[in-house]
């Protein structure tokens, strides 16, 4: 495995550049979320239990997309959900939708819903700690990381914004580094080329410990404000 070269000061410099921000600047750039708008109208066609398997299970395949995430989630937002078998609404909208790698998502969607008795029966405990429910999603896919398993995590946090709770994110919760956060990644030199996602992923990890802010919160930043910025 190649080893990172990472520079600390442009990691120091990013690092004080996020510290410097209130912290209600990075709640204020997710109530503004077109996918958070996108979840509120899915809450109000589920119930609990519903509504974070819905999210968890739609947050799983939402990679390879043919639009954009807000797209994506707003198409989502206008589904008959059935509010006993969420899993099947998402398949059914991968292949009405001809998704790219359906195939693959299928299989996703079908692994969780196997896991369904044990992922559903601690939804409460994932609202006190979004760690736990990143765990339990490594384990049922047998992996160390995949970037829609912290997105997952994300969009579950969002989905407790909706009942107007900013819980605590912890920070071992990795960075969704998907290539918008790779783009990103490269333009402010943290990694020389744009496909290098373990130093990309070290590099972030180290900004979130300098800076305090976890790194979910990193990434709404970087996909509300820096992403157009900067590229």
């Amino acid at each position: 495995m190649e080893k990172c070269k990472i520079d600390n000061e442009k990691v120091d410099l990013i690092s004080n550049f996020f510290k410097s921000i209130d912290l209600d600047y990075y709640y204020w750039l997710e109530l503004g979320d077109p996918q958070l708008e996108a979840l509120k109208k899915i809450k109000s066609k589920c119930d609990e239990l519903c509504f974070y398997r819905f999210i968890v299970a739609s947050s799983l395949v939402a990679y390879r997309l043919k639009t954009s995430g807000e797209t994506y989630w707003n198409r989502l937002s206008s589904l008959d959900i059935d509010p006993l078998d969420p899993y099947k609404s998402v398949e059914a909208f991968l292949i009405e939708n001809k998704e790219l790698a359906r195939n693959a998502k299928i299989k996703r969607l079908r692994a969780l819903k196997n896991k369904d008795v044990i992922f559903s029966s601690q939804i409460k405990d994932y609202k006190q700690n979004l760690g736990k429910l990143y765990e339990n999603l490594i384990k049922i896919y047998g992996v160390s990381y995949q970037k829609t398993i912290s997105f997952a995590c994300k969009m579950f946090h969002y989905g407790l914004i909706t009942e107007g709770i900013h819980a605590n994110v912890p920070q071992k919760i990795p960075i969704p580094l998907d290539n918008r956060v790779l783009k990103v990644s490269k333009s402010l030199g943290l990694i020389s080329e744009q496909n290098n996602i373990s130093c990309a992923l070290l590099a972030w990890k180290n900004i979130s410990i300098k800076s305090g802010i976890d790194q979910l919160h990193l990434d709404v930043f970087v996909w509300r404000k820096m992403y157009f910025t900067l590229l």
